[in-house]
């Protein structure tokens, strides 16, 4: 290989990565390094074609050799550190961090990151109240102290809000601690942009999410949006730069050439989102999720409107007194429940939406929705409590004919660190258990029609997937808690009004009626019960439209 055709060689790479055809953009760095082993320029680039491709193996083996050539690499300490926590590798993370620390090859945030790391798949109870002490002695610190960070000189902290959530926990009390800790390094946070309605003028209202895209949140909220009454409000739907373009986003766009609303992607600096904040001077702000994107959970830190609502898209509190209300349906809350947020309950008859029913090309025929024995829990793995893995052991263990299905995360990391935790279990026979690789949208909602019976995750439970699983009607036993995040299915079925649903209060009604219901001789005729009732009671709920109009405008009565 001569000196042009390296060059040549190595244009051709580079213009795959930049065109985000990583497979190629790899062989190619990989055929280059055969020649030139320690050319740091081609391996920065493979670095970042395995990271974007999603793996971080190799990222990991590759940043090592980078660092072993240059250990000051501008932000290799960062990008290594991003590459573990995306592997869940959060003690080794920790190790990094210090190391870089102690090299001053870190920016001073990464002193409080490294104690607001959580896992995404933990090992056992244990390690869950670890962390959270660790994460809770952080913000006693952060409070304590008087230094302050520069939010848009990378020096943003990812706060464990959404991690944290996924067990049975309580966590208003960390979240409070949270904001308070935020606002006193960050003085950003503290901003006010207040404005009154104007008399007889419209409500200005601001819908702001990163995932009104092909996403939950898109197929959750997008017709409750399109639901308002133009006459009353002025509607802006505000999105993130990193916010996919998708069929479903395209919906968005179609709206606002029909003049209905108004899209805006908002400024990546968070000053930038304050002054445009300031400007418009917005009435309502709706955040239909709080936690799942870091951008987003910041700005709903800051006073930006008079009336400051979210909702279920992430069903947990935010502890802080700039969102005033949850807006949820009296069927997803207790008497007990608002003791756990910091924000007023706004509750509508309905679930908070108007789905609509999926359609699927291939429509399964009423034989393959009659198979027995076969348990699916087809949710993403960060909702897998080691409390529920006995669960999914005891069903096995009790129904010899058992077959569980369970669903690999895309990279494959969560689900390597799932089946060594379920390898602890003596009694869990893993031979029955079926992982299968990620699903197309129609592909899933025929592996829930083909399920006996569905598996709803403790502590935190299925929320789209169910509305999905009533394409067919296949029955999903819960166990809710007073926490709104595992009340979703219960929801669902008081809505639907059926009979009998399976809920249950304990894990050994759970198995045992798992096993019942995947071994009914009727199982058919149950299907057909649970689809009938979603498709009269759960699907195009025109009525939750009015509902939502009406709650927002007795705001200004």
């Amino acid at each position: 290989m001569n000196k042009i055709s390296t060059e040549e060689l190595f244009k051709i790479a580079y213009n795959h990565l930049q065109n985000k055809n990583y497979s190629k953009s790899i062989k190619l760095f990989n055929k280059i390094l055969t020649h030139f082993p320690e050319n740091l320029s081609v391996l920065r680039n493979l670095l970042h074609a395995y990271a974007f491709s999603g793996d971080f193996q190799n990222a990991e083996n590759t940043i090592k050799k980078v660092l072993k050539l240059n250990e000051k690499e501008p932000f290799a300490y960062q990008f290594y550190a991003s590459i573990l926590k995306n592997q869940d590798k959060i003690y080794e993370m920790i190790n990094l961090i210090e190391e870089g620390l102690s090299k001053n090859l870190m920016n001073p945030k990464w002193r409080y990151q490294k104690e607001l790391l959580f896992p995404v798949i933990v090992k056992d109870n244990n390690e869950i109240d670890k962390f959270r002490k660790k994460i809770n002695n952080c913000y006693d610190q952060i409070i304590e102290n008087s230094e302050q960070l520069n939010y848009d000189n990378d020096q943003i902290i990812q706060t464990p809000h959404y991690e944290s959530s996924y067990n049975q926990h309580d966590n208003l009390e960390l979240n409070v601690k949270s904001v308070k800790a935020l606002r006193k390094i960050y003085k950003e946070l503290s901003e006010n942009c207040v404005v009154e309605k104007k008399e007889n003028g419209k409500i200005k209202i601001g819908f702001i999410s990163e995932f009104f895209t092909d996403h939950t949140i898109g197929r959750l909220f997008k017709n409750i949006i399109f639901s308002l009454n133009q006459s009353k409000f002025d509607i802006f739907v505000l999105h993130s730069k990193k916010t996919r373009s998708s069929d479903l986003f395209n919906e968005f766009i179609k709206k606002e050439k029909n003049g209905f609303l108004k899209n805006i992607r908002l400024p990546e600096k968070l000053s930038e989102k304050i002054s445009f904040f300031k400007k418009e001077k917005f009435n309502i702000l709706f955040y239909p999720d709080i936690g799942m994107s870091i951008e987003m959970y910041y700005l709903s830190l800051i006073r930006l409107a008079k009336h400051q609502i979210m909702s279920w898209g992430h069903p947990e509190t935010t502890g802080s007194e700039s969102i005033d209300f949850f807006l949820c349906s009296k069927s997803l809350v207790t008497n007990e429940t608002s003791k756990s947020y910091s924000e007023k309950l706004l509750l509508m008859e309905h679930l908070p939406m108007i789905y609509e029913m999926p359609k699927v090309k291939q429509e399964l025929k009423d034989a393959e929705l009659v198979k027995k024995n076969i348990y699916s829990c087809p949710q993403t793995m960060f909702k897998f409590h080691p409390d529920f893995d006995h669960i999914l052991a005891e069903i096995l263990k009790k129904d010899k004919k058992g077959v569980l299905y369970l669903i690999k995360d895309t990279n494959k990391v969560y689900f390597k660190k799932l089946i060594e935790r379920f390898k602890k279990i003596e009694f869990f026979d893993l031979d029955r258990v079926i992982f299968l690789d990620p699903l197309s949208r129609d592909n899933y909602i025929n592996h829930l029609g083909t399920s006996s019976v569905l598996l709803d995750p403790l502590y935190f439970g299925a929320g789209n997937s169910f509305h999905e699983s009533m394409v067919y009607g296949t029955p999903t036993i819960t166990m809710p808690t007073k926490f709104i995040k595992s009340r979703i299915v219960n929801a669902a079925y008081i809505q639907m009004e059926i009979d009998n649903p399976p809920v249950v209060g304990n894990k050994k009604e759970y198995v045992e009626l798992a096993i019942d219901i995947a071994n009914k001789e009727n199982l058919l005729e149950i299907k057909k019960y649970y689809q009938k009732k979603a498709i009269e009671k759960l699907f195009n709920t025109a009525k939750a439209g009015e509902e939502f109009n009406q709650i927002l405008l007795n705001l200004y009565q």
